[in-house]
């Protein structure tokens, strides 16, 4: 196994969760360093994680990385792909790759010109418990399926979104830089259900805004998405208000069985076999570890620029249909 060195690119809020999981693979990669254009926010990452800080994205990329962590928002990502997979990187870029399917059918086309791998950080892929859902269905278990659901439903009060009013990272309650809730929150769950069913026929969306304070900002709080997709049907789901009570609920329903979460177990039934059993969830890579492994193994990533642009596609077609009342179709 090649131990890579790592560039980290925009070192926000988010960075925490791939600095730690980075971090706990010191046998796969060393972070050579990182860069972010607020340069308190860099110096505050270096005093706290001792990792040296550039003040430029080029000299970062002068230090000769192998890989590029790029942690930024949306909006400036393509032109900063562009440039590492011009030095030679290879890139793992947060989610979402971009708000337009343009721009991530873009991203995807520099890797491939550039030979190098790009991985999109969307989770439920990697998630041992979700990951599982996924095997029992591309093992065959539950035969053809029928529907895939993907629902979360999380506490949120008025203090909560008053005080992401005045955080650092405002921008994720601006609609327009955000993409919205089913971009910046929902699209671990699109992403999931894309694996499963396939390619997007159809999308209809609705959206909405329980807390004054997301409302005042233009933003959602609300999002009930339906897709068809080549195998079956999916639905997802978020709600954050005041008074929910944390849940996730995931599950696939097939011709021949089901299996869903129960907290952190996974329940099986397949009635023309009499199976009716709880499983546990079957180890997987996280997404640094799959991702490396990918690169070692020359594969195409669990991740990659084309399930990236697939995703992208539900969810810019969520959002059109959000705004017109109408299903959008993709195919």
């Amino acid at each position: 196994m090649k131990r890579y060195r790592v560039a980290m690119i925009g070192v926000g809020d988010v960075a925490q969760t791939h600095q730690t999981m980075l971090s706990q693979i010191p046998d796969r990669c060393e972070v050579v360093g990182m860069f972010d254009i607020d340069p308190a926010q860099l110096q505050w990452r270096r005093e706290q994680w001792g990792c040296r800080a550039f003040d430029s994205l080029e000299a970062l990329l002068d230090a000769r990385p192998d890989v590029c962590w790029v942690m930024t928002p949306a909006w400036p990502r393509l032109a900063i792909l562009e440039r590492c997979f011009a030095a030679g990187c290879h890139c793992f870029a947060e989610k979402p790759l971009a708000l337009k399917v343009d721009e991530a059918e873009k991203a995807a086309a520099l890797a491939e010109k550039a030979g190098r791998r790009l991985f999109v950080g969307c989770n439920a892929r990697n998630i041992p418990t979700t990951h599982t859902l996924g095997q029992l269905f591309f093992q065959g278990v539950l035969g053809d399926l029928i529907k895939a659901y993907y629902l979360e439903y999380i506490q949120r009060d008025e203090a909560v979104w008053r005080k992401k009013l005045q955080a650092r990272d405002i921008w994720r309650l601006d609609f327009a830089k955000s993409g919205g809730r089913i971009f910046e929150f929902s699209i671990h769950g699109i992403n999931f259900l894309q694996w499963i069913g396939g390619d997007a026929r159809w999308v209809y969306g609705k959206n909405d805004a329980v807390s004054e304070t997301v409302r005042g900002a233009g933003q959602d709080d609300v999002v009930s998405a339906h897709v068809a997709f080549a195998r079956g049907y999916g639905i997802n789901e978020t709600i954050m208000a005041p008074g929910m009570r944390d849940r996730f609920l995931a599950g696939i329903v097939g011709t021949r069985g089901e299996c869903f979460l129960e907290g952190k177990r996974i329940r099986l039934i397949v009635p023309c076999e009499k199976r009716d059993e709880w499983i546990d969830p079957m180890p997987c890579a996280n997404r640094a570890v799959s991702f490396f492994d990918s690169l070692d193994r020359g594969e195409t990533p669990l991740q990659d620029g084309k399930a990236a642009i697939a995703t992208t596609r539900i969810c810019c077609a969520f959002n059109e249909s959000a705004r017109t009342h109408q299903a959008v179709h993709l195919a």
